[in-house]
């Protein structure tokens, strides 16, 4: 039961870890960030990606990448409150942050 409950907690910790560079890039870009909404767009956004990524991989992976990067785009755009500019440069400001912190 421990080893569940330690489990969980670090999940969480590491999807807070892993939003802070989305919430970053969001802010940047100038959208309506806040940490909840980051974590929010992470957890959305990959759900998302993995969905598309699923279904157009069956043409190809190729398609399949570049698919659910647009579905990325469309979450951060509609959780941000940004224009497709805006959610392009908060996926890419999270690329930097990450690789930074990296």
């Amino acid at each position: 039961m421990i080893a569940v409950l330690i489990g969980l907690i670090a999940l969480l910790i590491a999807w807070l870890i892993a939003s802070i560079p989305v919430w970053i890039g969001a802010k940047v870009a100038g959208g309506d960030a806040s940490i909840g909404k980051a974590m929010l767009a992470t957890l959305a956004s990959m759900i998302v990606f993995a969905i598309i990524f699923a279904i157009f991989s069956a043409l190809s992976a190729g398609i399949g990448l570049i698919a659910g990067f647009i579905g990325i785009l469309a979450v951060f755009k509609a959780i941000f409150n940004l224009g497709w500019g805006g959610a392009f440069l908060t996926a890419v400001i999270a690329l930097i942050v990450v690789i930074v912190i990296a």
